[in-house]
């Protein structure tokens, strides 16, 4: 964007930049890094126009400050106004937060110690966020919308034959309504991230050894029951760990970090809700491969080594299905 054009969003708040910084872009936005004239810095936020944007960018912001004002280190308001600006080309939304210290590193660089200190994190944010009373959507109500956008995808008779003519695979299970319908019943609903994710979670070491510094983008965030940010995280850690055994992930973000370390009532959850845990795993790697399909030509997704991992997870879990004379 024009860097006149950000002074002038920059002029809404009364600010004056000495220095902007490179975009970054995200899925939703475009994040600018902001040297004010007093050398501090700020991060000014523009998001995409979309369905209800202002609602999903006002939830966000009442969650994170919310969690900021419990002490947790995450992105915050500086300004609580959303600006507006329209040009002849465009119109965009902006908000401006406080700039966080870290950086976020690759899923494979990952240690132990990283997978712990997420689900520790992930446990303690849980924790704080039983007590947020704001409204929010339903996770499991969008849910029930994506799993019907699946299911009319996954049952077409063209999808079908491409994905057994080009990708040699075909998929058993795409309903996970009775599912989601389960967890709309599940007591102890609230606030959750549902975004927990590599490029969300800042890491910084310090004197005391690694922590995380800052923890991004709430626009994901709804109501429901904890073992759906749960799933999401893992679905993730799964695919993308490739360095770490199954086993020792599982270890290090469930037992070791969100049970033993953290924070949280359901410290006990991945022994209670663990055919729920699994249900939804399955539910969130099918909706990453439903993703990669929908974006990308098929003939060129065997070059992709995240599209080939969640593939081989969800043929080992027995949603897909191949012809094993076939090869990879």
């Amino acid at each position: 964007m024009d860097v006149e054009v950000l002074r002038k969003i920059l002029s809404m708040f009364e600010l004056d930049a000495r220095r902007i910084l490179p975009v970054q872009k995200g899925y939703r936005n475009q994040s600018y890094a902001i040297k004010l004239s007093n050398d501090e810095l700020a991060n000014l936020i523009l998001y995409k126009i979309e369905p209800n944007i202002l609602t999903t960018i006002a939830n966000a912001n009442a969650v994170s400050n919310f969690l900021a004002d419990k002490g947790m280190s995450v992105r915050q308001t500086l300004d609580s106004r959303i600006v507006c600006l329209s040009t002849d080309k465009t119109k965009r939304y902006g908000a401006l937060y406080n700039y966080l210290p870290g950086q976020t590193i690759p899923w494979e660089a990952y240690t132990m110690r990283h997978i712990k200190l997420l689900g520790k994190t992930m446990s303690d944010m849980h924790a704080l966020l039983a007590k947020f009373e704001g409204d929010l959507t339903e996770i499991a109500f969008d849910s029930l919308a994506l799993n019907h956008r699946m299911q009319t995808y996954f049952t077409d008779p063209n999808v079908m034959g491409a994905l057994w003519a080009k990708l040699n695979l075909k998929i058993r299970h795409t309903n996970f309504q009775p599912l989601l319908h389960i967890c709309q019943k599940l007591p102890d609903q609230q606030a959750l991230h549902m975004d927990f994710v590599r490029g969300n979670v800042l890491f910084e070491t310090v004197d005391n050894g690694l922590t995380i510094s800052g923890i991004l983008d709430f626009e994901k965030t709804g109501r429901g029951h904890v073992v759906f940010d749960i799933a999401r995280t893992l679905a993730f850690l799964l695919v993308d760990c490739k360095y770490k055994d199954e086993t020792k992930v599982r270890k290090y973000f469930l037992q070791s970090g969100y049970s033993k370390r953290g924070a949280s009532p359901y410290a006990t959850l991945v022994v209670k809700q663990h055919d729920l845990l699994e249900d939804l795993l399955d539910f969130f790697l099918v909706h990453d491969f439903y993703k990669f399909l929908r974006h990308n030509p098929y003939e060129f997704l065997p070059q992709n080594e995240h599209f080939i991992r969640t593939r081989d997870l969800l043929l080992r879990r027995h949603i897909l299905e191949w012809d094993e004379t076939m090869e990879r």
